[in-house]
């Protein structure tokens, strides 16, 4: 008897059927798993979106003074931002020598707003002027050497300031500390790079701001405490003087794709304290 060769038709349409079924098993499960990692991806873009925008305002924050926030709104941030601290070494008339670590040549002049002057430990003073107003010239380092200042191979890291009496209100004592501020500002508006989610801002108060963290939703912005106490949404007048700490609060917002998937959300807080220069 001959062997039989080939398949039946059944047996040809079992084998097509079990075939196509595992075909759409295996198609399925790489459909879902690749959802799951465009999902994820999603997830990590919201976060990260999320944590660049505190930690770009933590880590202004965190460097200022007590005292130091001009604006608080909900959605508004301006603040003195320390840029270089200054050692006064020498006084003669009205011309102040300085120390200046790293030397005048490391500090963006253009963007000193004013002098802050300590009082007393913690206490600071704040007082409006453009570099051009006070700056002198190098070559502070005779006066403060003869004051027992070590400017060996640092000639450069003395400064002489001038006029600094007008503007802070009496002349400096050799020994007080100042510090050379900017204003910076942070606002929480709607992106230009993606009208549909909200944007981080960042730059000079009263200059063109720059976007620096997108995709977050209307529910970012900052809150205020006053003297150890609860929170504020805004802060006017001489209570901002007393603002001891900011919490900012990044809502991470994704609007959700072609296809259905739920938009993805990710929020994010940190408190801040002022004052750590003292």
């Amino acid at each position: 008897m001959r062997a039989r060769s080939g398949f039946t038709l059944v047996e040809t349409l079992v084998a097509l059927t079990i075939s196509s079924i595992l075909v759409v098993l295996v198609g399925s499960v790489f459909l879902v798993q690749n959802r799951y990692s465009a999902l994820q991806m999603r997830r990590v873009q919201v976060q990260d979106n999320a944590r660049s925008a505190t930690e770009l305002v933590a880590r202004e924050v965190r460097s200022s003074l007590n005292g130091s926030v001009t604006v608080a709104e909900p959605d508004r941030l301006v603040l003195r931002s320390p840029m270089v601290l200054v050692g006064v070494c020498a006084v003669l008339g009205p011309n102040t020598f300085v120390h200046i670590e790293g030397g005048a040549d490391g500090v963006d002049v253009n963007e000193v707003r004013g002098v802050a002057v300590r009082t007393a430990p913690g206490v600071w003073s704040f007082h409006a002027a453009r570099w051009s107003q006070i700056n002198g010239a190098m070559g502070g380092a005779a006066p403060c050497a003869g004051n027992g200042a070590d400017t060996l191979g640092a000639s450069r890291e003395y400064h002489r300031l001038t006029s600094l009496g007008t503007y802070i209100g009496s002349s400096p004592a050799v020994g007080d500390v100042l510090v050379l501020y900017r204003e910076t500002e942070f606002r929480f508006r709607q992106s230009t790079l993606e009208p549909a989610v909200t944007a981080l801002y960042r730059g000079m108060a009263g200059d063109t701001l720059v976007e620096f963290a997108t995709g977050m939703d209307a529910g970012s912005g900052f809150s205020y405490r006053i003297s150890g106490g609860a929170y504020n949404a805004s802060v006017t007048g001489a209570s901002l003087a007393r603002i001891d700490a900011v919490r900012v609060t990044a809502r991470g917002w994704l609007p959700p794709e072609t296809g259905g998937q739920d938009p993805v959300r990710s929020g994010w807080d940190v408190t801040i304290p002022l004052g750590n220069v003292r």
